[in-house]
This record gives structure tokens, sequence and C-alpha cells, in this order.
């Protein structure tokens, strides 16, 4: 076919089996992918962007009928964008791509007046396939609003781009150009299994990525006796005056230093984190002359301790800052924090192992949320909490205080179906527990024992499919995957057990982030 549009859209079928689907042009291959493309009914629509290839002939090929390949067809739409971002499970203000697989964050990083966001993405389904991932990449002005572009990475001759990081190269260390954005990704190979370092860059401001020739930059396998050796993490340190890379391999991080970039050399390695690190320095209690330094792997297991740019040295036992579970182990998993942010937060988003049935796409984003180092009586500790943008969101407001929980259930009873955005303090007797239901489903349950003798405070995310619970400024921060089986009761206390004294209840209903029909 001549291309003269924008989109193929492609037609999926659950039961379909899995093939694979080659572009050809100018009698090369220029792209293959696996889907599951439908040979009777179509249960949803996938599509891909080839506005690359406008004016061109492609051959498209796969072994399937040529019934179900003549159902594929070009448009300047995406089959069903009439229905996209309005889904019936759909989060509204939690990120979600349009269509198919999303997993790790990968390398967010703020840049001339946007936000970058990339993410490991299988566009082809709703189940992940490690050896035709590509980077997703989203922009944003306020970190809330998001548009999707298409991706930033797909195969090449190396591979798969598995996950990495994001920089900006102000002094034109590696040679690409005076403030290129770089990526470094771990590149997979499906039939070798290996995974080697490499290196992308763009000299437009994301707009397109150039593969370094000269990839790949490390390749550990053989050293370390292990093909695990993936999703490299990259910062200036300022003190020793050198670039960093925090990379897993094995069983635990390595750390490599470079002065360009291109070549690494191994300084330590420190075991008891898995995959998909994340390191930054904070203040403690916002004392800049008391910085420690953060190191966390995929889940949110982390340590605080000292760095010297060469070596980590914990001062603390592995902690967590989230809790939470889906059917996948830790529902939170694969964060990241954004780099070069105008104001000095950290502030990280997190991929959320969620699954809304019957959907178009699978899995989520997170809330982004800031982090701060706090002194407790637990020690140092990392803190989450909603970034203060989220109040662009808040639509209709209730706000009461001085409540028993009796009242509150009859104020919140007021309150409209949808995402909400809910803070409260409250004070609770001892032995005493404190439960909160959403829909008929149990929401959050603590014990006097786990709060404050004196006032608590309480932050909920709700939206659809996903609860994010915040106590205390962040002490605890814990995610729920809400169920889908659920009644029209809003909020609700159970009041007849000695519920809890609310001093303030402040419910918002919140507006979508999703700009309806805007590709």
């Amino acid at each position: 076919m001549k291309i003269t549009k924008n989109y193929l859209n492609i037609p999926i079928g659950y039961q379909a089996r899995m093939k694979l689907v080659e572009i050809e042009a100018n009698g090369q291959k220029q792209r293959e992918f696996p889907a599951q493309l439908a040979e009777d009914s179509v249960n949803y629509w996938i599509y891909i962007n080839v506005e690359e290839f406008k004016g061109q002939r492609i051959t498209l090929s796969c072994p399937a009928s040529r019934e179900s390949m003549d159902r594929i067809y070009q448009s300047d739409e995406i089959a069903g964008s009439d229905s996209i971002y309005q889904e019936k499970y759909r989060p509204q203000y939690h990120f979600t791509v349009k269509r198919g697989w999303s997993n790790d964050i990968n390398g967010p990083i703020y840049l001339n007046g946007q936000y970058h966001l990339f993410w490991q993405s299988f566009p082809f389904g709703l189940s992940w396939n490690t050896g035709f991932m590509y980077w997703g990449h989203a922009v944003s002005s306020d970190l809330i609003h998001w548009e999707e572009l298409p991706p930033a990475l797909r195969l090449d001759t190396l591979g798969s781009p598995w996950s990495g990081t994001a920089i900006i190269d102000k002094n034109n260390d590696a040679g690409f150009g005076k403030g290129a954005l770089l990526l470094f990704y771990t590149a997979y190979d499906r039939v070798s299994f290996k995974q080697v370092q490499c290196i992308a860059y763009s000299l437009d401001e994301g707009k397109t990525f150039q593969r370094f020739q000269g990839n790949p930059v490390i390749d550990s396998n053989w050293e370390m006796g292990t093909t695990h050796t993936r999703d490299p993490k990259v910062f200036w340190h300022e003190p020793s005056t050198h670039w960093v890379m925090v990379l897993f391999e094995k069983n635990g991080m390595s750390f490599y230093n470079s002065r360009d970039l291109r070549n690494w050399e191994k300084q330590s390695h420190f075991e008891g984190l898995f995959e998909c690190p994340d390191m930054f320095e904070l203040s403690v209690d916002g004392d800049d002359n008391n910085k420690k330094w953060v190191l966390h792997g995929g889940s949110s297991e982390y340590y605080v301790g000292s760095f010297d740019g060469r070596e980590f040295l914990p001062e603390t036992e592995k902690l967590r800052y989230a809790e939470g579970t889906s059917s996948w182990g830790d529902l939170l998993y694969a964060s990241q924090s954004f780099e070069n942010m105008p104001d000095d937060r950290r502030v990280q988003i997190a991929w959320a192992r969620v699954e809304p049935k019957g959907m178009p796409f699978t899995q989520m984003m997170l809330f982004p949320t800031e982090f701060l180092l706090k002194t407790t009586d637990r020690g140092v500790v990392l803190t989450a909490n909603p970034i203060h943008e989220i109040n662009q969101l808040h639509q209709k407001e209730y706000i009461w205080k001085g409540l028993s929980a009796e009242e509150a259930n009859r104020k919140m009873a007021e309150v409209n179906e949808g995402p909400l955005h809910v803070r409260m303090k409250f004070t609770l007797d001892e032995g005493n527990t404190f439960r909160l239901y959403y829909q008929g489903n149990s929401l959050i349950e603590l014990s006097s024992d786990e709060l404050l003798s004196g006032e608590n405070q309480l932050e909920i995310l709700l939206d659809k499919t996903i609860a994010e619970i915040f106590l205390n400024s962040g002490e605890r921060y814990i995610t729920r995957q809400l169920p889908l089986a659920r009644h029209a009761d809003g909020l609700v206390f159970e009041s007849f057990k000695y519920g809890p004294k609310i001093s303030m209840l402040e419910i918002y209903e919140m507006k979508s982030i999703w700009k309806i029909n805007n590709f």
C-alpha cells in the first residue's frame, strides 16, 4: 500500500495467536512486531504511527489470512478515537497509554519548559513481550496534563531498548552537541539474551533520537558471568567532577565513572537491591548542611547513606517508602525521579501494576509525588507526598470541621461519585480502629497503635481502579488497587465502634487530565 495517512489501524483478537508482522519499504525491513491479529471477531484496535513512510509504498507481511490482513487500514484517526480516555475503567488523573501495555518509568526529565516522561511500552497488545519493547514518550508543561507522542526508541540491530535514564549534556562531554538530550538504555537481544548499555541522543529537544554508532558503551556480561546487566541510571556528581552510572548487575548495583559519557570504568558494587535503580541526594529536614544520598531499586526498597562518587555506604537498614500489593507482587514498581527540575524538587513517578479488565490498555502510572528526607522516631526516612500541582484539578469542593464519624458519613453522602481528592485531620482514642470504606469495599484500616497519639493527617487520591493513601505527611504511603465490583456508596466510616474524631475534612471532585480527541 502507499502510505497517505498518519496511522495504520490493526484489529486485535483476545484469542488470536501472536504472529510477527513486518513492514518493508525501499526493499528493506523497517519494523517488525508481534500482534494478535484478529482472524474473526475484533476485541479492540491497536495503531502504529506511519508518518515517516508518507508518500512511500510499504509491504505488510504476516503469516495470517488475507481476510484478516485486509482489515488493516490507514487513517488520520486512531480506531476508536471517539472513546479514548472515556472508557469505563480509564483513570482520569493518572497517566495511562492510549493503547497497549506500559511498565517501567524511564528517564523522566525537564528540558526547556517541558517535562518528558518515558516508559517501557509494548503498544501491540495487553501483555508485554520483552523482545519487542519500545520507549514510550509523553510531554507535559505542568506534570499533570500529558500528551502522548510517537515512541522515542524502537528496536535496532542490538535489540529491544529496555529501561534506562535521561540526562542533558550541558557541556557537550559526549561530543554529540552542547545541550543534547541523551538517553542511556539497555539493549536486549532476544536471541542471545545479552543485555548491554547504549546511548541515544537528541539535538531537537526530544523530537527525534539517533543511536550512537559506538554502541554498546558497556558490555559486562562476560565479566559478571550473567546476562542480567541492565537499567542504567546516569547523573553528574559535582564534588568529584565526573559522571556516575548506577547499573544493576547480577545481584546488586554497580557504580561506574566517566568523563565523556562514552568510556566507563567500574568503581564498586553494592549488593541487596534488584534492578531499576534510582539515586539522588536530599537535605535532611530541609537542612542543606545535612545531606544524605538515597539509593533504591525496582521496588520501594531503599537505603540512606553517603556517596563519594565511587562507592555507596549505607547508614540505615533496608527501608521501604511504599506499601501495597497486586497480583504481580508490589503494586508500586520501577519508579524514577525527574532530573533537571527547575525548582530542585525531587519528584518521582512510578509504574502501578494494575490491570483494568476489558480495556484496550493495561497498567498505569501513579500520581507524581515529591520525596523528602525526614527525621522520625524510626530514624531518617524517605517520605512521599502528592505534588502541589494536584490542586489544579480541584473542581467542586466540600469542607467541614468538627465532625464525628456518624456526622461525616451524612456529609460524605452529598459527594458525587467520581475521582476524588480527600484530606482530613483526625484523632483516634487508644484501643480503637480507624476504618474507611469506598463503594462498599474496605479502603483503609488503621489501629490506634499505628497512629500518633494526637492529631493525624490523611490524604487520599481516588481514581478509577486505584487509591493512593498518604498518612502523616507521607511517613506511610499505601497503594491499593480498587475492586471493579462495587456499589454506589461513596466514602463511609465504620462509626459504630468508636470511630475517629474529625477536626477537618476536605473532599474535592477532580477534573480529568485528558484532552478528549486530542491527537
